[in-house]
């Protein structure tokens, strides 16, 4: 009988940390909680991506400086089609995110952008 072998320490922190990632960005903050004003707006879904039923999610590394603007914005997970990983990157360059300590510490986070179809696309209407 073969003793099973232990998950390694780090993938369990790596699973629970992208646990916490993905519920951290979808959840609605909670009451007191900082949030961007104006709130940071969602990625457009390209028309043609739309029609094409191009879909994915695209996982993006984002530098911040101390007052929460986006420094360095790069993808580091591709959803696998251009158009939606340049809307992804177009949209989280223009956010901001929580203020951070000005001590010199260099501040990288990790930002899910999902784009799912959930209807079909509209079709223009000729009067």
């Amino acid at each position: 009988m073969k003793t099973p072998r232990p998950v390694p320490r780090c993938a369990l922190l790596a699973g629970a940390l992208t646990a916490m990632l993905l519920t951290a960005c979808a959840a609605p903050p909670a009451p007191g909680e900082w949030t961007p004003q104006p709130p940071n707006p969602n990625a457009p879904y390209p028309a043609e991506s739309r029609t094409n039923g191009e879909q994915g999610t695209v996982l993006l590394r984002v530098r911040t400086t101390p007052d929460g603007l986006p420094a360095s914005v790069e993808v580091k997970q591709s959803s696998g089609h251009a158009r939606l990983d340049r809307s992804a990157l177009e949209t989280v360059r223009k956010w901001r995110f929580k203020p951070t300590p000005d001590d010199g510490t260099v501040v990288w986070r990790e930002v899910p952008i999902r784009f799912f179809i959930t209807s079909p696309p509209q079709q223009p209407t000729m009067n």
